[in-house]
């Protein structure tokens, strides 16, 4: 069953609150009579705030990279700034050289959407949890501790992320009401520290069971385990990975169940995968899930998820995928296919994010049989046909043969391999681009067991329990038909969930979290006080990355990073505009001369 989708108009307005990205008075005009102070006091009222906070994460995964409005799928750059990818779009569109092209003016940058975004939710989350106490309507202390548990939830998904992308920031945890210009920064570890008392609350308040696409237990048990491994309390991330494990009626789906269950050609990880299966009550390893059907009101994009456009190669470029004649050899023309309807397969991908060497090749070394990586799973570009017909000015030679990427002139866009389950979304898709496929409508999950078994591995790891850590790594591999580690370090633990959990998990704040981990303890000639120049974060990205490591040069730019870049500048309009407060800018961005000390 669907959760229920709730519009509220006016909303933004009615709240009057400033979002750190322009600190300036605007005096609100209320769209409707849906205002704070007649909507936001009983149990509904929070109840369809709560539904606008589960919103928020769907922008994160869902739409078009680059549209104008509320159509961006800023996760991108959890990516494209980690080991895993760069962005393949040009530089005019595009970040290649951080060091030129982020700075704390940059408008025009995705990174802008997690601060907007995440604030907002935190807006959201904090008016839950100032109206908890005082809302009508909530006949039990029960109901009561559960509300302010999901908005406890909230708050610290969307802090979580912030800490990892941007460091240091305000700490606010009332709803505002008016204008405010005095926000002061605080450090990560005061933050980080308020999330995990407020997520061992809330996980001994939220509901064990939820309908689909709401909070559960389970859910908040994951998120403490993440705050528990950024604060280093290893032992209590064990302790919440193994109740989110054992407790709730959870396991990793290891026979096949779903829509295809009887289709022997495929397994297990694709069942997982299939649009209609991740909501499936019979699927027992979703733990949160957010949800996105064609036509549903409320969904984050109304045009689909647009995967195959901001994931896939642009394989269609004829006058860049070329035929060993000289021909074009491929074409998205519809219409003009005999048996290789690469359009209808593929569809028009523009490969606005495109992986590195790390994640196509050597992820993959002696993986066997692994289903992750088999053809079910797993598109190899050697897959790619000349799909342009003599009669279109391709060649009759080559047409239906595999593409030969001697002939590709730009393989950077045009030809590498991806993960066919996470990207080749077809679900409604005509309905979501048109004529055009650019990928079409699915669930996605936001926290998945897979994860939490990686997660509690990585705790094992750091407490020196390595064979613990090698059982929850191997239980994964094991599903996957992988073969088994006879040791585990970190590194294999990051292989792990670069293999099972590419477009779910937020990879540059992961990697940045470690980082940050390392330099606390002194790790490795890692320090806190010399984080801007010398951080493992960076280390990693120079050596899996290989676009970064060898400032690639695409277009007329290359692919350039810095030290400084394991955290994201904060917005100067954030800072000019606080003029009562002091907000930090981070070491390595103009401004940070500024700073001043922190608790």
């Amino acid at each position: 069953m669907r959760t229920k989708k709730y519009i509220v108009k006016g909303l933004a307005t009615c709240l009057m609150v400033a979002s750190l990205s322009a600190c300036v008075d605007l005096e609100p005009k209320a769209m409707s009579f849906l205002t704070p102070e007649n909507t936001f006091v009983d149990k509904d009222g929070l109840e369809t705030l709560l539904s606008l906070c589960r919103k928020q994460m769907s922008f994160e995964w869902f739409g078009d990279a680059f549209n104008s409005g509320n159509c961006e799928t800023f996760a991108v750059y959890e990516y494209a700034w980690s080991d895993m990818a760069v962005m393949g779009a040009p530089e005019t569109k595009e970040i290649h050289n951080m060091e030129t092209q982020l700075t704390p003016t940059t408008n025009a940058s995705l990174h802008l959407r997690y601060w907007s975004f995440g604030w907002n939710s935190i807006k959201y989350a904090n008016t839950v949890i100032s109206r908890v106490p005082k809302a009508s309507g909530i006949s039990t202390e029960e109901d009561r501790n559960a509300l302010l548990a999901e908005g406890y939830f909230h708050r610290s998904y969307w802090y979580y992320l912030l800490v990892n992308q941007f460091g240091d920031l305000p700490l606010i945890l009332d709803e505002i009401t008016e204008p405010k210009l005095d926000f002061n920064t605080v450090s990560r570890k005061t933050i980080l520290a308020q999330l995990k008392t407020d997520m061992e609350f809330a996980v001994q308040w939220l509901p064990i069971d939820a309908l689909r696409g709401c909070v559960n237990r389970a859910a908040g048990e994951h998120l403490l385990a993440k705050i528990c491994l950024c604060t280093g309390d290893f032992q209590e991330a064990v302790d919440a990975t193994t109740r989110c494990i054992n407790n709730y009626g959870l396991h990793l789906m290891t026979e096949r169940f779903g829509v295809n269950a009887s289709d022997k050609s495929k397994d297990v990880f694709n069942d997982l995968f299939q649009e209609e299966n991740i909501s499936l009550a019979e699927n027992k390893e979703a733990i949160f899930v957010r949800q996105e059907s064609f036509g549903l009101e409320g969904c984050s994009s109304p045009s689909g998820s647009n995967r195959k456009r901001n994931f896939c190669p642009q394989w269609h470029a004829g006058s860049k995928v070329k035929t060993p004649d000289g021909k074009q050899g491929t074409t998205d023309a519809s219409g003009i296919y005999s048996g290789y309807e690469e359009l209808e397969n593929l569809g028009r991908g523009l490969a606005k994010v495109r992986p590195t060497n790390y994640a196509q090749y050597t992820l993959w070394d002696n993986c066997d049989s692994d289903l992750r990586h088999n053809s079910n799973n797993w598109f190899d570009k050697s897959r790619i046909y000349y799909n342009r017909p003599a009669s279109s000015g391709g060649s009759s030679k080559y047409f239906g043969q595999p593409v030969n990427p001697t002939y590709v002139t730009d393989t950077m866009r045009c030809y590498f391999s991806f993960p066919i389950v996470k990207v080749l979304i077809d679900k409604d898709d005509i309905k979501a681009g048109g004529n055009v496929p650019v990928g079409g409508f699915t669930d996605q999950y936001i926290f998945r067991l897979a994860e939490t078994y990686l997660m509690r591995a990585e705790a094992y790891w750091w407490l020196g329990q390595l064979d613990l850590a090698k059982e929850d790594v191997n239980t994964i591999r094991r599903r996957a038909k992988a073969p088994e580690l006879k040791s585990v370090t970190l590194d294999d633990i990051l292989d792990e969930r670069g293999r099972e959990l590419y477009l779910e998990e937020h990879r540059k704040s992961e990697l940045t979290r470690i980082a940050f981990l390392k330099a606390e303890k002194g790790m490795d000639g890692y320090t806190l006080e010399n984080f801007s120049k010398k951080n493992w974060y960076y280390d990693r990205i120079m050596q899996k990355n290989n676009f970064f490591s060898q400032q690639y040069y695409y277009s007329t730019n290359a692919f350039i990073m810095k030290p400084y870049h394991v955290l994201w500048p904060i917005p100067q309009n954030a800072i000019k505009s606080n003029t009562q407060g002091h907000i930090n800018q981070n070491v390595g961005y103009d401004g940070a001369e500024n700073n001043i000390s922190v608790e």
